[in-house]
């Protein structure tokens, strides 16, 4: 019978055991990357030939070419969109903001005109308010509905004045009912109306204006900005080109690579196009914003100031309160317009308008001493004559043609900026498509013109 060995006598021996284990994994994982490490033996000793060169110079070139092609692309895509997004949603919400300021200056100005007109023998100005009205509404959701984001500032705005229109309109209809009635208690409340007006609602409508334009205007010069990026890659890869047309030219001891001299021509004018193309929409953007947005920004100013001066003239004819403090300030709003009018001349497209709006507001500030006279002189009845005779037919319609000739100057200076927004959109998918068509086609050339080389070697 057999004895066991000592069971110390086991562990003693266990290390050969283990020894023998690793000897075969490391076996087995040597044998796992032998392939793998030949593999990439074999393509040093490959990329240390001439047709091993050859191929990862002409890679390199390809994926160069490619890439450039691909990030104008990209960029050109992006701002297409951006650009999609300025013409169909940054510059409706800012004409909607425009519209809605202007809306509530002329309906102001229309009811507080009418009112010095007694027992609504001015159908005229309540028309004028209730379209005024009508267009401040459809403008106020518009732009409530151009707005993306409910916590905004600009939706905080439109929030109040939305909730303030129909308090604002109950004041005007309190104050009717009350002049209907000859109730002097109407001028009061036609005070306070005015008051919500001035004092909350124009303030709002004319931040909303201000922070929308001013995006309108911010996105315009980011969006007509040279594509430097993508303007990058192609110089690097006309660069490439050139010094591996040098390479090639060297080991061949041929003058040239006919296929690579015709890449290189490609992405040289890719190169040109694009930087020629991207300065031309810079240039033109930057005039688009000289010519249209900061115009368009002026006159909508001087048409709101324009209507306030109507709106502050018959209320302090209603109020009967016309002192030398408020001519003053009169005088200053007119003279401050008609500078900023002089500025715009000749920054417009129909100058002639300015000169219409100057004499126009020319003969509205003479009417206005003649009113002042009148009240100096005790005669109001004859101070509201005198300055109502244009809503009566009686006059020179100096106000109306000052108010329509800014509307035309608005809505033109408007269709110029859309122009603009819609040439830079065509312009960008123009240049994205010359390029990547370029590139394609330089890519394809550099293996191309390659072949006949690698082929010498076979």
């Amino acid at each position: 019978m057999q004895h066991m060995p000592p069971l110390q006598a086991l562990h003693a021996d266990r290390w050969l055991d283990e020894e023998d284990v690793t000897a075969s994994n490391r076996r087995s994982v040597k044998g796992a990357l032998s392939p793998l490490v030949e593999s990439l033996r074999r393509a040093a000793t490959s990329a240390r030939t001439t047709p091993g060169k050859f191929t990862i110079v002409s890679f390199i070139l390809v994926v160069a070419i490619l890439a450039a092609g691909l990030a104008v692309g990209l960029s050109a895509d992006s701002r297409q969109t951006s650009l999609n997004s300025l013409v169909t949603r940054t510059e409706p919400l800012s004409n909607d903001a425009q519209e809605l300021f202007n809306s509530l200056s002329v309906a102001d100005s229309a009811i507080t005109t009418g009112f010095l007109q007694k027992s609504g023998s001015n159908p005229a100005a309540k028309a004028t308010f209730d379209d005024a009205i009508t267009d401040a509404s459809g403008a106020v959701v518009r732009a409530g509905h151009g707005i993306t984001n409910v916590e905004s500032r600009e939706m905080e705005l439109i929030l109040s004045i939305q909730e303030n229109l129909p308090q604002y309109m109950h004041l005007v209809a309190m104050a009717e009912a009350n002049d209907r009635q000859l109730n002097p208690i109407g001028a009061s409340y036609l005070t306070q109306a005015s008051a919500l007006m001035q004092r909350t609602m124009l303030p709002a409508a004319e931040e909303l204006y201000t922070t929308t334009s001013s995006t309108l205007s911010k996105e315009q010069d980011r969006l007509v900005a040279p594509m430097w990026f993508p303007l990058t890659g192609l110089f690097a890869a006309v660069a490439m080109l050139f010094l591996a047309q040098i390479w090639l030219t060297a080991k061949t001891n041929r003058r040239i690579n006919i296929g690579w001299f015709l890449a290189f021509s490609l992405m040289l004018i890719a190169t040109l196009w694009s930087t020629i193309s991207s300065a031309v929409v810079w240039y033109q953007g930057t005039q688009a914003v000289q010519s249209s947005v900061q115009p368009l920004e002026k006159l909508t100013q001087v048409r709101i100031s324009v209507q306030q001066a109507r709106s502050q003239e018959a209320l302090g004819l209603i109020q009967r309160d016309y002192d030398e403090r408020a001519q003053q300030k009169f005088s200053e709003r007119i003279l401050a317009i008609d500078k900023t009018l002089v500025d715009l001349r000749d920054e417009v497209d129909m100058p002639s308008h300015i000169d219409n709006a100057r004499e126009a507001l020319r003969q509205w500030d003479h009417t206005h001493a003649s009113m002042v006279a009148q009240i100096r002189e005790g005669d109001y009845q004859r101070a509201i004559s005198v300055s109502m005779a244009e809503e009566a037919g009686e006059g020179p319609k100096s106000f109306t043609t000052l108010d329509e000739d800014l509307q035309n100057l608005i809505s033109i200076t408007r269709e110029d900026l859309q122009h603009v927004l819609i040439g830079g959109r065509v312009a960008a998918a123009r240049i994205s498509m010359v390029v990547v068509i370029m590139t394609i086609l330089a890519a394809l050339l550099v293996v191309l013109g390659i072949r006949p080389r690698m082929q010498e070697f076979l």
